[in-house]
């Protein structure tokens, strides 16, 4: 029997299919965008991570000419995203340069001219910046000729976090992506494994399992990737169970490959204290992050950073956090790790 994996490609997070399973409503709102007798509007895109919205935003944007994408994972400021949509722009942007300008610049650069602008995962932004680029996109002179596409995994609602004058300029629509069900997955990685496997590599209760136990694609993806390069023969219900645990730290890496080494440290810490999915108090996260610090020379970050930080898993979903409030300590939260 070959090796099962023939072309990686179609299990690559950031594959993009021809069309995509059971999003077409979604796609055809997004599409909608793109035509030049379409009413400018703003789509608030929501839903669990891994149910479509980045690709399926991609795919409908496709033959738009002027679009401008902004990961806020990394842009999680006015200034860098700001830098990053004129930099979709085909704007050269040096450092320096002040908010204002910036500002300034973008506005130049959509007068008359039609223009998305896709602001993914834009929790990372309002958490860490606030909303004044919201206020000043739904704001600036050449709003109607600026459509804004906003992506979350985490709320199903802008309007508790964002404030009441922005919210009343920005007016989005709500669009709700629902969590794939198990047959769902099942029919949308069978179609990744035709294109990516050899034939007859993948036991059908192997992908069952994996389909029956997590429905976020992504998740599902690494999973079945990582299968396919670990083994020399078919791939089975046995193996994928064999395969799990390390398939999800492949996933989680690559989500935090886009963060600090410090962000993975309190991760790691997270992870060596959890046991039998008991909560952590933050405090003993604090002190084996410390200590990881010594073991990999690295400085020690403020507690208050710490607590952004840890902030950013929860916004992953990596970790899950219940807050306290009131007692001699203030605002307290328990840790306990995610995992499939």
């Amino acid at each position: 029997m070959p090796e099962p994996l023939k072309d990686p490609t179609p299990l690559q997070p950031n594959y993009l299919p021809e069309k995509l399973h059971d999003r077409q409503e979604e796609q055809k709102l997004l599409e909608n965008l793109s035509s030049k007798n379409s009413v400018p509007q703003n789509l608030f895109l929501h839903g669990p991570r891994g149910t479509g919205k980045t690709h399926v935003t991609h795919l409908a944007l496709e033959e738009t000419d002027r679009k401008c994408y902004v990961p806020c994972t990394q842009h999680d400021t006015q200034y860098k995203a700001l830098k990053q949509i004129l930099r979709g722009l085909n704007e050269e942007v040096n450092d320096g340069h002040h908010t204002s300008d910036l500002q300034r610049k973008l506005v130049e650069k959509t007068k008359a001219v039609h223009t998305v602008i896709i602001l993914d995962d834009i929790d990372f932004l309002l958490l860490n910046d606030g909303d004044d680029l919201l206020y000043f996109l739904t704001r600036m002179e050449t709003r109607n000729d600026v459509d804004l596409v906003l992506i979350s995994s985490n709320h199903t609602s802008l309007k508790s976090k964002i404030e009441e004058r922005t919210y009343s300029s920005l007016q989005p629509r709500r669009v709700s992506f629902e969590p794939y069900t198990a047959e769902d997955a099942y029919q949308i990685l069978v179609e990744r494994a035709q294109k990516a496997l050899v034939n007859q590599s993948l036991q059908k209760a192997a992908l069952t399992y994996i389909t029956s136990t997590t429905q976020n694609i992504s998740v599902a993806l690494y999973w079945m990737k990582h299968a396919a390069e670990t083994t020399e023969s078919v791939i089975t219900e046995s193996y994928v169970q064999q395969a799990q645990e390390k398939a999800y730290e492949k996933y989680a890496a690559h989500l935090l490959n886009r963060f600090t080494e410090h962000h993975r440290l309190l991760y790691q810490a997270v992870q060596e204290l959890d046991v039998e999915a008991k909560t952590i108090r933050t405090g003993e996260i604090y002190t084996r992050y410390e200590e990881l610090c010594k073991t990999y020379n690295e400085n020690t970050l403020s507690k208050r950073r710490l607590s952004d930080y840890l902030k950013h898993l929860e916004l992953l979903d990596l970790i899950e956090a219940e807050y306290h409030y009131g007692g001699s300590n203030g605002k307290t939260r328990d840790v306990k790790l995610v995992s499939l």
